[in-house]
């Protein structure tokens, strides 16, 4: 069995040219020139297809497109007669419980279209009419505000998610091999009360079982970049010999390894240091041109990266210095560039007070102090889908759900000396 080397764990902004655009994790809300680029490349792949059967699929892909983006336009439509203070948002107004990695979020042309078909039976008509038609958007939603809301924000999860699927349909092979990074397996496993025996009983497990087990078996050999055919391999030798324990304890470590990259500080800032009692980490970054960023910036990173006595502190500087900065892009989903990078950019098209920006930018500020994200996105070839979970739906790495936890700081303290 050929052994190949575990690669290092990068986000998708360190190697741009090489990868899909950096989308973010779930739950955020793609900005007008990202759908629109979607939406031009959707089309055009209609004009130039001559697959019938792959120009449907690109048909409903476009509906579910146009009717998403309907729905925006309405909201923004009522919000021209209403006071700042009674203004519809899109936005969920508090958090949602993220994504978990037992219950991961599946996408495809058929899982849209599928969400979409029970959007449309559980929604009023009076709502679903006018989603649907090309009729003048009204100023006045037909039916309380409350259940309008609630019903166009259903609506927008597909619009965001079918643009989300549309663009990395282009991307599939990346996507495919991203699956080694899938960690089902190693949690799994994990958490099986007595495993050992378990494994040993596997031939008198039930048909579902097995294939469960199996599945998170091969998952843990993928995780050491082996290819599927070997594992498959490795796996029914191990059925045969009763020796799946051992084939555990020969794989997991690549498990271990795989979710350690994710969870373990690896680049620092050179220009980051603790106080003398070891309480405040002082960030030296590059004063905002804008005073209403320095505040809210500020304000916002502080507030999150703090717990119990230990807390982050933003110091500005007047200074031309590579020390960390911020700037605002059209077009664009927010990043850093690269881990432990010294430049933050943000969507310009979103107010910085905003709920969204307010939370991204505390999470990628975890990348300029050297975390990775911890939510996982790749193709899984038996499902015909692409996968999506977050490892720990309370960290702010993995989650628009997440926070900071302690965990960061004992990073932090191990990687800041």
């Amino acid at each position: 069995m050929k052994v190949l080397l575990l690669s290092l764990f990068i986000t998708v902004s360190a190697f741009a040219e090489i990868a899909p655009p950096h989308i973010g994790p779930e739950g955020g809300r793609f900005n007008n020139i990202h759908a629109l680029k979607i939406e031009r490349m959707i089309q055009n792949r209609i004009a130039s297809e001559k697959d019938a059967q792959a120009s449907e699929e690109d048909r409903k892909i476009e509906m579910l497109l146009a009717v998403g983006k309907r729905a925006s336009q309405w909201i923004t439509k009522v919000n021209t007669v209403r006071t700042p203070e009674t203004k519809l948002d899109l936005s969920s107004p508090s958090k949602t419980g993220g994504i978990p990695i037992t219950e991961p979020q599946k996408s495809s042309t058929e899982i849209m279209m599928k969400r979409y078909e029970d959007f449309l039976k559980s929604t009023s008509p009076l709502i679903t009419d006018v989603v649907t038609s090309s009729r003048e958007l009204p100023v006045n939603p037909p039916v309380e505000d409350l259940e309008f809301v609630k019903s166009l924000r259903i609506l927008d999860r597909i619009y965001q998610s079918t643009i989300r699927w549309a663009g990395a349909r282009q991307w599939l092979a990346w996507y495919i091999n991203r699956s080694i990074y899938d960690i089902r397996g190693f949690i799994f496993l994990k958490g099986t009360p007595d495993l050992e025996n378990t494994l040993k009983a596997y031939k008198n497990l039930s048909t579902e079982d097995q294939a469960k087990f199996s599945g998170w078996l091969l998952g843990l050999c993928r995780n050491g970049d082996f290819e599927m055919s070997d594992c498959r391999a490795e796996l029914t030798k191990a059925v045969s010999k009763n020796t799946l324990f051992d084939f555990y304890n020969r794989f997991n470590k690549y498990g271990q390894s795989m979710y350690d990259l994710l969870f373990t500080i690896k680049a620092t800032r050179p220009e980051i240091f603790w106080n003398t009692a070891k309480t405040q980490l002082i960030s030296p970054f590059r004063t905002p041109e804008r005073d209403d960023v320095t505040a809210w910036l500020k304000e916002n990173v502080e507030d999150e990266w703090k717990f119990d006595l230990f807390n982050l502190i933003i110091d500005y500087k007047k200074t031309t210095a590579d020390i960390p900065r911020i700037q605002f892009k059209e077009g664009v989903t927010a990043n850093v560039n690269g881990i432990a990078g010294n430049l933050i950019t943000m969507e310009a098209e979103y107010p910085i007070e905003s709920k969204d920006q307010k939370w991204t930018i505390r999470h990628e500020y975890g990348h300029v102090l050297g975390f990775q994200d911890c939510y996982l996105e790749f193709y899984d070839t038996n499902e015909k889908a692409i996968v999506y979970y977050e490892i720990d739906v309370d960290n702010l790495m993995c989650s628009r759900n997440g926070h900071l936890k302690e965990t960061h700081v004992t990073q932090l303290k191990k990687a800041y000396k």
